[in-house]
C-alpha cells in the first residue's frame, strides 16, 4: 500500500484491512514523492493506493468497497437491509467527500507553517533519499500542497464552519444515546467518521504519525479541545478505544 502515513484517508484503509485481517505492507512516502511511487503501481496522486496484483485500488473508498464485497457477512461494513444500507452509504459519502476534506484543509492551514513538526510527520517511515531531499525542498512542497488544497488567509474559519455543520448533524444523531451512527452496529460510516475527524481529535491508537498535542499552535490546541469535547469527538475517542484492533502484521 502506497501511503502518506499521516493521511486520515490512509488510516481509513488501514482500519478496514486490519479489521478483516488482510495482510499488507505499507510503503510510506512524503507528499509529492508518493506520486512517483504510485506510478510504479498504476496509480496517481491519491493515497492510499493498494496494489492487489492484477490491478490497483486507487483510494480508500475503492479499498472499502473491494473488501466489502469479499468480507464474511459478520464483518461487512454495510447492512444488508436496503434502507439501512442507503443511510450508511449517505453518511460515508458525507464524511469522505465533505467532512474529511474540510478537516484536512483546516489541519494543513495550521500546520504547513510549522516546518519542523510537519516534516517529522511526513518523513515517518519514508525512504532515506526522501529524508535527505524533503528538508531542502519543504517550502516548494508546502506551497504546492497549499495550492492544491486552495488554502488562503481565511481557510481556518472557512473550513471550521464546514466542520461545525457536520458536527452539529452528528451530535443530533448521537443525542438518543446510540453507540453507532446507524444500523445498531459498526459500519463504514463509523470508520469514516472516526478516521477522517482524527486530525481534529488526535485519538490514541491512530496508526499514523499525528503531531503531539503540545506541538500544535495554541489556537489549534483550543479548537482540538473543543472538538474532543463535542459528542462527535467523544464518539471518535470511544471507537478508537473500543473498536480499533491490533494492526495487521
Amino acid at each position: 500500500m502506497i501511503s502518506v502515513p499521516v493521511s486520515p484517508y490512509v488510516e481509513l484503509a488501514r482500519w478496514t484491512l486490519d479489521r478483516l485481517g488482510v495482510g499488507y505492507t505499507e510503503e510510506c512516502h512524503a507528499p509529492v514523492f508518493n506520486t512517483l511511487a504510485a506510478r510504479r503501481h498504476r496509480g496517481s496522486t491519491v493515497v492510499p493506493l493498494l496494489d492487489i496484483g492484477a490491478s490497483s485500488l486507487g483510494d480508500a473508498r475503492e479499498i472499502v468497497d473491494y473488501y466489502e464485497q469479499r468480507a464474511p457477512e459478520e464483518l461487512r461494513l454495510y447492512p444488508a437491509d436496503e434502507v439501512a444500507r442507503a443511510e450508511v452509504m449517505a453518511l460515508f459519502d458525507e464524511y469522505f467527500d465533505v467532512l474529511g476534506v474540510a478537516v484536512r484543509a483546516w489541519a494543513y492551514a495550521y500546520q504547513l507553517p510549522l516546518r519542523a513538526s510537519t516534516t517529522r510527520a511526513w518523513l515517518a517511515g519514508a525512504p532515506r533519499h526522501e529524508r535527505f531531499i524533503l528538508p531542502l525542498v519543504y517550502p516548494l512542497i508546502a506551497r504546492r500542497l497549499g495550492r492544491g488544497l486552495k488554502l488562503h488567509a481565511g481557510s481556518i474559519p472557512e473550513q471550521r464552519a464546514i466542520i461545525d455543520t457536520s458536527l452539529a448533524r452528528i451530535g443530533a444523531r448521537l443525542a438518543d444515546g446510540r453507540r453507532y451512527l446507524a444500523a445498531g452496529r459498526l459500519t463504514a460510516a463509523d470508520l469514516a467518521l472516526a478516521t477522517l475527524l482524527s486530525p481534529a481529535v488526535l485519538p490514541p491508537g491512530y496508526r499514523g504519525p499525528l503531531p503531539a498535542f503540545d506541538e500544535l499552535p495554541a489556537p489549534m490546541q483550543r479548537e482540538v479541545e473543543e472538538i474532543r469535547a463535542h459528542p462527535a469527538g467523544q464518539f471518535v475517542l470511544r471507537l478508537y478505544a473500543e473498536e480499533r484492533g491490533p494492526a495487521s502484521a
